[in-house]
């Protein structure tokens, strides 16, 4: 029998009534409860008065104990490590704990509150180099905080890990017969033969591992200053700069000139955190097996839950974009053009 997974585990639904009850009994604080979207977890948006306010998030059941708990530990150890990182804090219970379990509609769900961080959020905010380089800087910042961060929960068997790229394949008769889909298939062979066996040799730590347009805020003046850094539930040990990588792979066809997103990012984040001449080889490629990752589980989710299908397929199409531009005519571009951004001044 398969064991339950987070992906294809529906969370039992919660009230807003039923939140706010919660909340007040494991942590003593009351304010307006506001449901947020989630992928796999069920979250609500908690306002207060002359504040920012929090963010209450029942974890999903089928997500296991020692998961859950290294997440939680990332973002403790993120607030040691680097005070000044936007991360978001976990709030104690009245007890003293980083974690509440609460049993709703008859399913132990682990329950944390977590603050929330104010701004306008990536997706809504118009992109521009300073805001690229803010994004790469930040993300260098967080990586260098996180590694001495050791969890027996960081091994994961996730199918967002770019390391696991070629696992996708499985999914992709989701996807329409076509040209796009035989691009996709054409990719991920060729990840599978040429990318992964070079994966073991790099450098591993916790990432981050989902900087993505949603878990990331922005100032709401200028949209050049990192306020937030959201939503640790992807996190896990991999090879580094899959950090790096996911977080290019929203922003490939973005820019001023081609690649010019992806070009500041990488260079802000090579000033912070040099990579090596491995991972820079590397990392078009796994911008590109990112890419490949959102297309095939995110067609695959949709087909399985139309309901959600608008929210889960947000990113398909910037995807497809993005593999495309990586994969063909101008492959070679992006490849030196991130050479080029990573060379010592």
């Amino acid at each position: 029998m398969t064991a339950p997974d987070v992906l294809t585990t529906a969370a039992p639904p919660i009230s807003t009534e039923e939140a706010g009850a919660m909340m007040q009994r494991c942590f003593g604080v009351a304010g307006t409860v506001r449901e947020l979207s989630s992928e796999r977890d069920r979250n609500f948006h908690i306002a207060i008065p002359g504040g920012p306010g929090y963010v209450l998030k029942f974890t999903n059941p089928a997500e296991p104990a020692l998961v859950t708990s290294f997440q939680t530990g990332a973002m403790q150890h993120v607030a040691v490590r680097d005070a000044a990182l936007p991360v978001p804090r976990v709030v104690s219970t009245l007890e003293g704990e980083a974690q509440a379990t609460v049993r709703v509609k008859g399913q132990a769900m682990v329950l944390r509150l977590l603050t929330y961080l104010d701004g306008t959020p990536l997706h809504a905010a118009p992109a521009s180099p300073g805001q690229m380089r803010a994004l790469g800087m930040t993300l260098a910042k967080l990586d260098l905080a996180l590694a001495d961060y050791d969890h027996p929960g960081s091994q994961r068997d996730l199918l967002w890990d770019i390391t696991r790229t070629a696992s996708v394949a499985d999914r992709l008769h989701y996807l329409a017969d076509g040209p796009r889909r035989r691009m996709v298939e054409r990719f991920v062979a060729r990840f599978a033969d040429r990318v992964a066996p070079r994966l073991p040799a790099l450098r591993h730590q916790v990432i981050h591992n989902d900087l993505n347009p949603h878990n990331a805020v922005v100032d709401p003046v200028g949209h050049e200053t990192v306020t937030g850094i959201i939503d640790f539930g992807d996190a896990l040990k991999a090879p580094l700069v899959n950090d790096l990588a996911t977080a290019l792979a929203y922003h490939v066809t973005s820019g001023e000139t081609p690649f010019g997103s992806l070009v500041e990012m990488t260079r802000a984040y090579n000033a912070v955190l040099p990579l090596t001449p491995e991972e820079v080889e590397l990392l078009p490629d796994l911008v590109a097996g990112r890419l490949a990752l959102t297309i095939g589980i995110t067609s695959w989710r949709a087909a399985e839950y139309p309901a959600n299908a608008a929210y889960i397929l947000r990113n398909a199409e910037r995807a497809f974009a993005g593999l495309e531009t990586l994969t063909g005519a101008e492959s070679a571009t992006a490849h030196r053009l991130l050479r080029h951004a990573c060379q010592k001044v």
